[in-house]
């Protein structure tokens, strides 16, 4: 059952959240003396000036959300407790997407700059997209189980 199209869903959906770690979501504007900079806001945080503005619990959030999502693909054989971990899993996703905004808004108004998103930012909720179909794969998968049983 592994080579299922599900398999594949989640597959992407878990490239799309691993993207996620190496690129900038977003910037602020740093005004210099040669004009306005934009500095990358990623994971690990943005270092304005000589002040760093954190976001580990965006990084913590996306790494359960990653690890999550990889001992779903191997979870086949128990297909009702993946639609249950994709659900929650599918949530955490939605909650990465507005946790990033969140620290965007919040680091802009810390350091009293503007901010600009990156397109990039609309991975978690492709990786959530996918998410849902897979559900929606596992689910006909169960159903498929379930009328064969009652053939026998």
């Amino acid at each position: 059952m592994i080579q299922r199209i599900q398999t594949l869903f989640l597959f992407l959906a878990l490239v799309c959240m691993s993207i996620f770690y190496f690129v900038p979501f977003g910037s602020l504007e740093m005004q210099t003396e040669t004009g306005i900079t934009d500095v990358p806001m990623g994971l690990y945080g943005v270092d304005f000036g000589e002040e760093h503005y954190s976001t580990l619990p965006l990084l913590i959030l996306l790494s359960v959300v990653v690890l999550i999502l990889l001992a779903t693909i191997f979870l086949y054989r128990h297909r009702m407790l993946q639609i249950r971990i994709c659900v929650f899993n599918l949530i955490m996703t939605l909650g990465c997407s507005g946790l990033a905004f969140f620290f965007l808004y919040q680091a802009s108004e810390k350091f009293g700059t503007n901010y600009s998103t990156s397109i990039l930012v609309v991975l978690p909720i492709v990786a959530a997209i996918f998410i849902g179909l897979a559900i929606r794969g596992i689910a006909k998968d169960e159903a498929l189980v379930k009328s064969l049983d009652r053939i026998r």
